[in-house]
């Protein structure tokens, strides 16, 4: 049987994503927002936790 356990979430704000980084959350990557037609923001992947859900 597949293992179907979530392994990331991704966040879209800065604001978000520092909060989570203050709470000890851990961030894996920084990728380009590819549904921003400004190609200027950035979405944020952290390692998932069941936790983290109480963050957001």
């Amino acid at each position: 049987m597949e293992n179907k356990e979530r392994k990331t979430i991704i966040i879209f704000t800065a604001s978000k994503a520092r909060e989570l980084l203050k709470a000890g959350f851990q961030i894996i990557d920084i990728k380009p927002d590819h549904d921003d037609p400004t190609k200027k923001r950035s979405v944020f992947v952290f390692k998932y936790d069941y936790r983290i859900n109480d963050f957001i």
